[in-house]
């Protein structure tokens, strides 16, 4: 009888153990933690993000942007609702984002390990870390699990490796091991970095506005990638829905943050300079569309007075002010040792995976599912529908053969 060993029970290794419930043979899921879905528990704030009605390969980044166009085509990702029926997730929308309708991310994932033990054909196996793996001279698997116990190899015709990325609970670990079992069995990695993570840097002025929150824009200047939207300021950053996006496109140290998103620069250039005659000051103006801490950090940052009358601006304090505001530099942004990081940016390249099935092309019989792959999508439900199409894809794989 054929078994499968599934490597990881996060929902990409959660949903491909229930989409194999048709499967003729022995299907075990392991995970390394004593419980299923523990990131999947704290998703969306305990709410959980399921989808959005805007999906395509633009909300995703990887390194290899033609092979994940050529993902995208498969039609389980316009179908993917059709696969949350089948897993019996139900969800409702909120203007284009799809939410658990319980809201409640923790007994969905108690439902889902439920729906797991009762399957007949699946046995999970919590507590079992996989170490190594070798292939067998009838191209079979032998792979190593250290439990509290002892240590164990088992034997497997089919690897699916779902075991995510860098993220393990405000632990990021060590890469080398994350992705010990693909670099194994020769398969090389993109470059792997924290996404879907907040913006640590050392600018204490701007970290000294903590709990100021706004609508703005961050920019990486030398890809020209910028992201829009709700952001706030931290004791060590920046976090918010717009820093969490970024980091999932972000290429460079080079960034730079605009404090609006509903002005343009050359329009408060221009009230301003309206306002050259009489005695406005500066400082009520700004204050009609920012708040008053906001308006006070920019004013320091010109090295500008409170009491700074519009017709006594210099020109060149101007220009200083309207790059605060506009084009703000975000110096010496740290990469790694990340608190927090929802996803990974990178993994195992896709040029040595079959887009089609999900199967290397390196090594038969082992597949891949959800995050440990070179894709990487926004915040909000994006990489669980992902990790529910690619579980699809491997099923409908193995279930043909």
């Amino acid at each position: 009888m054929q078994k499968i060993a599934i490597i990881g029970a996060g929902p990409a290794g959660i949903y491909t153990s229930l989409l194999l419930a048709d499967f003729k043979g022995e299907v075990y899921l392991f995970d390394q933690n004593k419980d299923v879905g523990e990131k999947l528990k704290t998703t969306g704030g305990g709410r959980m993000n399921v989808t959005n009605k805007k999906f395509s390969a633009e909300e995703f980044s990887s390194q290899s942007n033609n092979l994940l166009k050529k993902l995208f085509k498969n039609p389980h990702v316009n179908n993917r609702h059709l696969i949350f029926e089948k897993l019996g997730i139900k969800y409702q929308w909120e203007k284009n984002r799809a939410l658990l309708a319980s809201q409640n991310a923790p007994l969905e994932v108690a439902r889902l390990k439920a729906k797991a033990l009762e399957q007949n054909n699946l046995s999970l196996r919590l507590e079992h870390k996989a170490t190594g793996i070798e292939v067998l001279e009838n191209g079979s698997f032998r792979i190593k699990f250290e439990t509290p116990n002892n240590t164990q190899l088992l034997d497997f015709d089919t690897v699916i490796l779902s075991g995510g990325g860098m993220f393990r609970m405000k632990d990021l670990g060590d890469t080398e091991k994350i992705y010990a079992l693909p670099l194994q069995l020769g398969h090389s990695l993109t470059e792997v970095q924290p996404s879907l993570s907040p913006l640590i840097f050392t600018d204490k002025a701007l970290r000294e506005l903590k709990g100021v929150s706004f609508e703005g824009t961050l920019t990486d200047t030398q890809n020209k990638k910028s992201v829009t939207d709700d952001m706030i300021i931290t004791h060590f950053g920046l976090s918010g829905p717009a820093v969490l996006d970024f980091s999932a496109f972000r290429e460079s140290e080079s960034i730079e943050l605009c404090f609006t998103a509903h002005l343009k620069e050359n329009q408060l250039r221009d009230q301003i300079n309206t306002q050259r005659q009489g005695v406005h000051r500066l400082r009520a103006l700004l204050r009609e569309h920012f708040t008053k801490t906001l308006t006070d950090f920019f004013l320091q940052q010109a090295d500008l007075s409170i009491e700074t009358i519009v017709a006594d601006l210099p020109k060149a304090k101007l220009n200083r002010l309207i790059q605060t505001v506009f084009h703000y530099p975000i110096p010496k942004v740290q990469s790694k040792n990340y608190p927090s990081s929802w996803t990974t940016k990178g993994g195992v390249r896709l040029d040595e995976i079959n887009t089609a099935t999900l199967e290397s092309k390196r090594v038969p019989g082992v597949y891949f599912a959800g995050e440990i792959m070179d894709t990487n999508g926004l915040c909000g439900g994006y990489n669980i529908s992902f990790a529910a199409i690619s579980a699809a894809i491997i099923a409908d794989s193995l279930l043909k053969s």
